[in-house]
């Protein structure tokens, strides 16, 4: 069950990074300005490295860490795009359909999606090293 859940997880991050990244190129060409650009190549590799990263119980942190980082990559230049680009008046109908919010709201949804991929990936047996370590704590606790 777990390791369907985690193909369902995968399957989800793959649909929302291409989602992601066909609206980008939609709506920003990067043929059309260098400012552009950036974008890219970070969904490129969220959607074609990233995943690959959590079929792996010994890559699968690695991949939430990329993941983390091209969220807050994606934050950051949807964040300085939207404040250069706001039309004004400030009304709520401009701040959530004519700015960059639903699409940082939409890129932080991969977020809990790859928690999910790494909690389910975490190795279930302890070494016996560690085990070790943890009786060794757990009798200086009970001496003091």
């Amino acid at each position: 069950m777990t390791a369907r859940i985690v193909k369902i997880m995968i399957l989800m991050h793959v649909v929302i990074s291409l989602g992601g990244m066909l609206v980008h190129i939609k709506l920003h060409p990067p043929g059309s300005s260098l400012y552009f650009w950036w974008a890219s190549p970070v969904s490129a590799f969220s959607l074609l490295v990233i995943p690959f990263l959590y079929f792996r119980a010994s890559t699968a942190a690695w991949g939430f860490m990329f993941n983390a980082g091209t969220i807050m990559i994606g934050t950051v230049g949807m964040f300085y795009y939207s404040v250069h680009t706001f039309e004004r008046p400030f009304t709520l109908y401009n701040v959530f359909l004519k700015s960059a919010l639903p699409g940082i709201l939409i890129l932080w949804i991969k977020l809990p999606i790859a928690f999910i991929i790494l909690q389910k990936m975490k190795p279930s047996k302890i070494s016996q090293r560690i085990r070790e370590c943890v009786e060794m704590q757990e009798k200086r606790w009970q001496k003091s």
